[in-house]
Formats: structure tokens, sequence, C-alpha cells
């Protein structure tokens, strides 16, 4: 596992959200049952297994297959004396997001859809990515 590479993509992201959002999220590594601060963006990581790949040169390199699952969580809020809405808000997170780790990582997404939350109130999006880390080299691929 790649410690170091987990936590460079959670502190890029999170700088980026809460640099460009307009609706200033709450960025945590971690799942929450419970929070009373919306907008909510919760990065996981979900999987990160070591495997074996020999290149074209038969040089063995370690492959690290990593996989992500982000939580957007948000309800209305008022912005400006104008209330925006909470897909509004998602939406915006959800943009944001996709740019760092597709964009910038090279991710590739494989889910991106509304989420049932138990509160009708909070409207939720998860985002599923994943890549391959080759170790020797510190490179997504």
């Amino acid at each position: 596992m790649n410690v170091t590479k987990k936590n460079e993509i959670y502190n890029t992201l999170k700088t980026y959200l809460v640099e460009k959002s307009l609706y200033e999220p709450r960025v945590i590594p971690f799942a929450l049952k419970v929070s009373d601060k919306f907008p909510l963006v919760t990065i996981l990581e979900e999987g990160n297994v070591h495997s074996q790949q020999t290149t074209k040169t038969r040089i063995r390199e370690t492959v690290s297959n990593m996989y992500y699952e982000i939580n957007i969580y948000t309800n209305d809020k008022i912005v400006d004396n104008t209330k925006t809405s909470r897909v509004q808000i998602a939406d915006e997170l959800k943009e944001l997001v996709d740019k760092v780790m597709g964009g910038y990582y090279q991710f590739e997404r494989t889910l991106c859809q509304p989420t049932p939350n138990l509160d009708e109130n909070v409207y939720r999006i998860t985002m599923r990515y994943t890549a391959m880390l080759l170790e020797n080299r510190d490179r997504l691929i």
C-alpha cells in the first residue's frame, strides 16, 4: 500500500475543493454516519491491492490497483441571499472532484450517480474511481 500517494491524493483533492468551490465544503478522509455541516465530501480509499507485472523488457514492477469512493452530501444553502439547491451544489462539487481525479490524476471513473440517503433533505452523489500505480516510478496509469 502506498500511503504517500493516498495522502497526496486526499490533500490535493481537499485543497482544490476548498479553494474552488463557492459552497465551503467540509472534506474528510473517512465516512460519517451523522453530520450537521454541509456540503460534506468524504474521500475513501476502498482498496489498494499489490500485484506484480512484467514489462516488455522483462522487468517485474510492483503495481497497486487503487480504488476510491467519494461521496458528496449537500442540502439547500443560502448564498448571497439566494437559495441554492442541493442538486446544484452537488453538481458543482462533482465537476470539481472529476477535474482532480479524472483530469489531474487520470483515474477512470467507474460510477457517478445519486445515492438514496436516509435524510431526504440531504442529497448524495457517489463517485468511484480506479487506477493503477506503478510503485517503482510513483506514477499512476
